[in-house]
């Protein structure tokens, strides 16, 4: 009986983090400020876990606050989610890239105030492998769409 417990107790241990596994597939086309069973996509648990695990505690909730957005849009495995705060997009905003199991691919925040982590007026990209401060040659701060992200990124990680 012990050893039958004991192989049921293993078997719901190694299947728990598939059970737990995230599927973000549903923000797609939405606004990331658009609620899916109660979260708006900056909200959600498990965004919040990837982006602040990578950027720093907080980093989330200062994204989530910001007010304009985009759709949301899916490029193959990831879903991009780009926001600016209203009336000041140029001053404030970011680009994020999670992937729809909810693992930070990147993450692109800009702040004139210096809100994301970084000195004033510099662009942070941020995945789990790297923290990068980029001169903001624009004056744009981090892209404003989804193609231009992926270009952007592909620089940031040569």
């Amino acid at each position: 009986m012990k050893l039958a417990c004991l192989l049921i107790l293993s078997c719901a241990l190694f299947l728990a983090p598939a059970a737990l596994a995230a599927d973000l597939s549903a923000y797609n086309g939405l606004y990331p400020f658009d609620e899916i069973g109660g979260y708006a996509f900056f909200d959600n648990p498990v965004v919040k876990r990837a982006i602040d695990g990578a950027a720093g505690e907080g980093i989330s909730d200062w994204i989530a606050e910001l007010q304009v957005g985009a759709p949301i849009e899916q490029q193959d495995d990831g879903l991009i989610a780009i926001v600016c705060e209203a009336h000041n997009c140029t001053g404030n905003n970011a680009a994020v890239a999670v992937s729809i199991s909810g693992v930070l691919i990147a993450a692109c925040i800009f702040s004139e105030n210096a809100k994301h982590g970084a000195p004033a007026g510099t662009i942070r990209w941020v995945a789990s492998n790297f923290d990068k401060h980029v001169k903001n040659v624009n004056d744009e701060g981090c892209p404003h769409d989804t193609s231009d992200f992926l270009d952007a990124y592909a620089r940031v990680i040569k």
